[in-house]
C-alpha cells in the first residue's frame, strides 16, 4: 500500500495521472475559452443568428464549470471558501431584498482558476499557455487592424453589443455596424500616434480589457526569468497594449517593472492595508472637489472614484443596502457597493495571505496586487472572466511552484 501511495504521488507530481491531465485538458480549455468565448458568440451573431446576455452568462457557466470540475482535489480550501463567501452574500441579500447573482460569480471565477492554477502548479504548462494567448491575442489584433472591414463583416462587434443588451441605438448615434463604442478614440492616441485613433480590441471586442491583458502577459514575462521565451512574450504584451493605446496599461506595466526588486520584501501587512488607504485618500480627496467636473483621464477617474465614496450612504458601504449609482468607472466603489466593507476587506486580506510555496511565487503576487490597486481607480473590468480567466490561472501557479528542476521552461 505504501509503494502504491508513493507512485501515485509521484505520477501526480510529474503530471501523469489520469485526474492530472484532465486537470490539464480543461486548464487550456477553459483559459483560452474565456479568452474566445466573446469573439465566436460574436461571430455567430453576425453570421447565424442573434445572441443575447443570456448566451453570455450560459459559456460563462461552462467554462467556469468545467474550471471548477478540474479544479477540485482532496483538499478542501475552495469548496469552504467558496461556502463561506456564498453564506456571506446570501445574508447580504437578505438585507437588501435584492440578489445578485453577479456579484457572486465576480469572486467564484476567481477562486476557481486560481484552485486550477494551484493543483497543477506547472511553471511550463503557464508559460506555453500565456504565450498561446498572447498569440491567438496578437493574431485577430493584426487581422481586426490591417484588414477592419473584412474583420467587421465577420465580428460586427457594434451589432453583436447591440443585441446583447449592452449598447443602444443612442449610444451608438443610430449605427448598427462597426467597432465597439471606445474603439475609436475622439482625441489623439497617447503611445504612437502615426497608429491613428483606431484602438484595437481583437479577441476581447473593447480595447480596455485588451490593455490589461497586456499588463498580465507582460507581468508573467518580466517575472519568468527561465522561460525561454519570456522576451518575446513581453513583446506581444507591449504590442497589444501599443495597439490597444491602453495608457493604463502602458504606465502599470512601467510602475511593475520599477518595483520587481520591491515586491518580495515588502511585508504582507502592507499590501493588505494598501487598498484601504487609497478609500482613505479618495474619501479625503472628494471632500476637498466636491462635485467638479471630471473627464476621461486617469486625474478625471481619481476625482469621479472620490466623488462617487463621498457620497455613498453608509447602510451601502457596510453592505446592508444596494444602490443604483453607476460603479462601473470606479472598481473600488463598485467593490464596495457588490460586497460591503467587511467583505472588502475579507476578500482582499484572503488574497493578500493565499499560500506561497516559494517566496519567488511572492513577486508575481506582488505584481498582480500593484495591478489590482490601480486598476480599481478607473474600471471595474478586473472582475472580468475575460481576463481573469489567465490572470488568476498564472497567479495559482506562481504560487504553487517549486522553482525546482524540471518545473522551469
Amino acid at each position: 500500500m505504501a509503494a502504491a501511495e508513493t507512485i501515485r504521488i509521484a505520477e501526480e507530481r510529474n503530471g501523469f495521472s489520469p485526474a492530472i491531465q484532465f486537470a490539464r485538458f480543461f486548464a487550456v480549455a477553459s483559459v483560452l475559452g474565456t479568452l474566445t468565448f466573446n469573439l465566436f458568440l460574436c461571430f455567430v451573431n453576425t453570421r447565424i443568428t442573434a445572441m443575447s446576455d443570456s448566451h453570455v452568462m450560459l459559456m460563462e457557466m461552462a467554462l467556469t464549470g468545467g474550471a471548477f470540475v478540474a479544479a477540485l482535489d482532496r483538499r478542501p480550501g475552495l469548496p469552504l471558501f467558496l461556502a463561506i463567501f456564498v453564506s456571506y452574500m446570501l445574508l447580504l441579500f437578505a438585507l437588501r431584498q435584492q440578489t445578485d447573482l453577479k456579484a457572486i460569480r465576480d469572486v467564484a471565477s476567481p477562486a476557481i482558476f486560481f484552485a486550477l492554477g494551484y493543483k497543477l502548479r506547472d511553471l511550463r504548462l503557464a508559460d506555453r499557455l500565456a504565450l498561446a494567448a498572447g498569440v491567438v491575442t496578437l493574431t485577430f489584433a493584426l487581422f481586426e487592424y490591417l484588414m477592419l472591414d473584412t474583420y467587421l463583416e465577420w465580428f460586427n462587434v457594434l451589432g453583436y453589443y447591440i443585441s446583447r443588451g449592452a449598447v443602444t441605438l443612442q449610444d451608438s448615434f443610430g449605427a448598427t455596424k462597426g467597432l465597439f463604442i471606445s474603439g475609436t478614440r475622439p482625441e489623439p492616441r497617447t503611445i504612437l500616434p502615426f497608429l491613428g485613433q483606431h484602438r484595437v480590441s481583437s479577441v476581447f471586442l473593447e480595447p480596455v480589457s485588451m490593455g490589461n491583458f497586456g499588463v498580465i502577459l507582460y507581468s508573467w514575462g518580466l517575472f519568468r526569468s527561465e522561460c525561454r521565451y519570456r522576451w518575446l512574450l513581453m513583446i506581444i504584451a507591449l504590442s497589444l497594449v501599443t495597439m490597444a493605446d491602453a495608457r493604463f496599461g502602458l504606465y502599470t506595466c512601467i510602475v511593475v517593472t520599477v518595483m520587481r526588486p520591491l515586491f518580495s520584501m515588502t511585508p504582507k501587512q502592507i499590501w493588505i492595508i494598501a487598498p484601504f488607504l487609497f478609500l482613505t485618500i479618495f474619501a479625503l480627496y472628494g471632500l476637498v472637489v466636491g462635485y467638479d467636473d471630471t473627464d476621461n483621464g486617469i486625474g478625471g477617474r481619481f476625482t469621479a472614484t472620490a466623488i462617487i465614496l463621498t457620497n455613498l450612504p453608509s447602510s451601502v458601504i457596510f453592505g446592508a443596502e444596494a444602490t443604483d449609482v453607476f460603479t462601473a468607472d470606479s472598481g473600488y466603489a463598485y467593490t464596495l457597493t457588490k460586497f460591503g466593507l467587511f467583505g472588502f476587506v475579507g476578500l482582499w486580506t484572503t488574497f493578500v495571505l493565499l499560500p506561497v510555496n516559494h517566496a519567488r511565487g511572492w513577486t508575481f503576487r506582488g505584481m498582480m496586487i500593484i495591478y489590482l490597486l490601480l486598476i480599481m481607480i478607473i474600471s471595474n473590468s478586473f472582475y472580468s472572466v475575460k481576463t481573469g480567466g489567465l490572470m488568476w490561472f498564472l497567479t495559482g501557479v506562481a504560487s504553487a511552484a517549486s522553482f525546482g528542476i524540471g518545473l522551469v521552461g
